[in-house]
């Protein structure tokens, strides 16, 4: 009885290895437009950055005749690897492609390591160890447990849990709070994987302050969903073109999905006033801290030029060789004229 149990249990082994076969290969027929065999980079070096690369981008399950508006929208993309940032900050309008990005971006990820075609003309990939991904707003009534809880409980397992060879995607962390804490935790979270865990990661988000802040930081790429704004009756129209582009995006357009979702006219022109009413405000307020910042730089670089003064005034006492005075007196004055 126990050899033929073995003999069965080989059998169906064998059965659903071969099954799982041909529905990688039909999967693969199944894409619509380029397929490719992906190529697996590995990072036994220490020295060697994790890398995630894909030309031409496709979805696995999104067709145009799934979609009804035409063929799926492929894009390139590139997290880490030699001289490129490790981790993505998306901006985009509302309903621009931002989620299905992250989405996709993960779902072709897990077709590469079990050993699948993905769709785009290439793909290189270093392994991941994990996967994580935070998106979209669900609460657990029966723990007790609020959206905002359970959004900032599954992150904590990320932070806690995540590597270096990890895969990160937060869809627009913060937003189930006030946005001032919003913008506090979801800037925080952000700094942690991108400048201690360094992991490869993609960071959606309605905080246009992050964009800002890590505009100049050679460790996050700044990338938008791309759209056409035209000037509609007192609302803008925007076209969503579902392209990524590098930059980031200065607004979310989120009075244009109340005009697709139908809500009256009245109220959409009154929200586009508030809107732009609030811009205004955000505006006055961001020149008035970005005045504060540019006075508290001259007070450090004044101390700094003081310094200068006085380290130059002792060293013009000196008939050291190979220094020339005259240059030295020189750079005292026009130190002098800068602290007028």
């Amino acid at each position: 009885m126990i050899s033929i149990h073995f003999s069965r249990l080989k059998l169906v082994t064998h059965g659903a290895e071969l099954d799982v076969l041909i529905s990688l290969a039909i999967a693969s027929d199944f894409y619509e437009g380029p397929a490719c065999c992906p190529t697996i980079v590995g990072s036994s070096l220490s020295s060697q950055v994790p890398c995630l690369s894909a030309k031409k981008l496709g979805h696995p399950v999104l067709r145009s005749d799934s979609l009804g508006k035409g063929a799926f929208v492929p894009n390139d993309i590139s997290i880490g690897g030699s001289g490129r940032a490790r981790f993505i900050l998306l901006t985009g309008p509302n309903m621009g492609g931002k989620s299905t990005l992250l989405r996709q971006v993960c779902l072709a990820v897990i077709l590469a390591q079990i050993g699948a075609d993905v769709p785009a003309e290439s793909f290189e990939l270093s392994p991941v160890d994990r996967i994580f991904v935070r998106m979209g707003a669900k609460d657990h009534i029966m723990a007790g447990q609020s959206t905002f809880l359970t959004e900032l409980s599954e992150t904590a397992l990320m932070l806690s849990s995540a590597t270096c060879n990890s895969l990160v995607a937060l869809d627009e962390l913060g937003r189930g709070t006030s946005t001032s804490d919003g913008q506090a935790i979801a800037e925080s979270v952000l700094e942690h994987f991108v400048h201690k865990v360094q992991c490869r990661g993609m960071f959606s988000t309605h905080y246009h302050r992050l964009a800002v802040d890590y505009q100049k930081d050679s460790k996050v790429s700044l990338y938008h969903m791309s759209c056409q704004v035209g000037n509609g009756v007192g609302v803008e129209e925007v076209t969503f073109l579902y392209r990524l582009r590098p930059g980031a995006c200065p607004k979310s357009y989120g009075v244009n999905v109340a005009r697709l979702a139908g809500l009256p006219d009245s109220i959409l022109h009154n929200a586009a006033a508030k809107s732009r009413e609030f811009e205004a405000v955000y505006g006055r307020h961001r020149k008035g801290s970005e005045g504060k910042l540019a006075i508290q730089s001259c007070d450090k670089m004044a101390v700094l030029i003081r310094s200068l003064i006085n380290a130059t005034t002792s060293l013009s006492g000196h008939k050291s060789a190979g220094i020339d005075i005259s240059s030295v007196t020189e750079l005292q004055d026009k130190a002098r004229i800068f602290l007028q």
